[in-house]
């Protein structure tokens, strides 16, 4: 996981090229501008998916990739992002097709989003997104970058 600011993602150029294409197109892309759905970047290796979504209070399966690295965004609005390091149970098993599988955890780690803030969910690592904010359910926007690893 890595949480940070938008303006310091430069930091982060370098761990490879595919996460290097994604951090250069939030950097210099006003991704408030997309439309919601799919916008190619790279192919199968890099694209981001601009949504509508609905925080809610209550969430326990967390999801994991194992091809793709996920970068959330929240473009309107603001959610909580939680993490953990291992699974207690597999709730759902991966699906090679979808890339994700789906397990409850206990959380290790929350990383609160809003605008300006990015966190990189790299593939395996259980990540639970859209938790309302001190549960209080709200509808934001965000992007999800896609990055093939």
């Amino acid at each position: 996981m890595i949480f940070d600011n938008i303006k310091n993602a430069e930091r982060y150029l370098g761990i490879s090229p595919n996460l290097d294409k994604a951090l250069r197109y939030m950097m210099d892309t006003d991704l408030s501008s997309l439309e919601d759905g799919r916008h190619v970047i790279d192919g199968e290796n890099v694209f981001v998916n601009v949504m509508h979504a609905a925080t809610q209070a209550e969430k326990e399966e967390y999801e994991f990739h194992e091809k793709y690295y996920d970068i959330q965004i929240d473009l309107e609005g603001a959610e909580d992002v939680r993490f953990a390091t291992e699974y207690q149970e597999i709730t759902k098993p991966y699906k090679e097709e979808a890339d994700i599988g789906f397990g409850t955890c206990r959380c290790e780690a929350l990383c609160h989003l809003g605008t300006g803030k990015f966190v990189i969910c790299e593939p395996t690592e259980p990540h639970l997104p859209g938790v309302a904010v001190g549960g209080r359910e709200e509808q934001i926007r965000k992007a999800v970058i896609k990055v093939r690893r």
